[in-house]
């Protein structure tokens, strides 16, 4: 138990590391986000149009109104544009927030880490190398990349979005398996 907890450790911070570079240090993902036009005007009309945290569709597929709503839907639809917002109307405190999500965020790692050190540690590749154990957690993340990015991207993030989260996701992965797999492996 004391190995899965230090490789969740070691695994976490390393995942947390190679994320705040991605973030902050190199435009794999500034790149791939864009700032509105008219910011202000845009704005305002969410504050009228949009009451509470969630994320919103356009145009919002009908739920009532039968065959005429659903094809003026339709026209709204191959006209465009078509998108999503996720959207809170409650501004916040900047730092506090994101010192709450700097520690939510490495809490997940640490935790998703010690996941994958318990599976590692299961498993055959616990005996393998040092490299084929690592690869064993890089794994874990292309398994993440075609369920979460590849499934985002096929309904409605662009690709180069895309592309940068699965980017980030594999070295996260890989980066934090060189700390998992230095302590899960089986005894010599």
């Amino acid at each position: 138990m004391k190995k899965i907890l230090l490789a969740g450790l070691a695994g976490g911070v390393l995942m947390f590391i190679w994320s705040a570079i991605a973030w902050v240090a190199i435009p794999l993902h500034t790149s791939t986000i864009g700032a509105m036009a008219h910011e202000d005007s845009v704005m305002a009309a969410m504050k009228t149009g949009m009451d509470r945290k969630m994320v919103y569709m356009f145009p919002a597929r009908p739920t009532t109104g039968g065959d005429a709503a659903m094809d003026a839907w339709k026209k709204k639809y191959t006209q465009g544009p078509v998108g999503m917002v996720i959207y809170s109307p409650a501004g916040g405190d900047l730092t506090k927030d994101v010192l709450a999500q700097v520690g939510i965020g490495i809490l997940d790692d640490i935790i998703v880490a010690m996941i994958a050190a318990w599976l590692l540690s299961r498993s055959t590749a616990a005996r393998s190398g040092y490299f084929a154990r690592v690869m064993f957690c890089g794994m874990i993340g292309v398994i993440i990349c075609l369920f979460i990015h590849v499934f985002n991207w096929n309904w409605i993030y662009p690709a180069d979005y895309t592309t940068g989260w699965i980017l980030d996701t594999l070295v996260a992965w890989v980066a934090g398996g060189a700390g998992i797999a230095y302590f899960v492996k089986s005894p010599a």
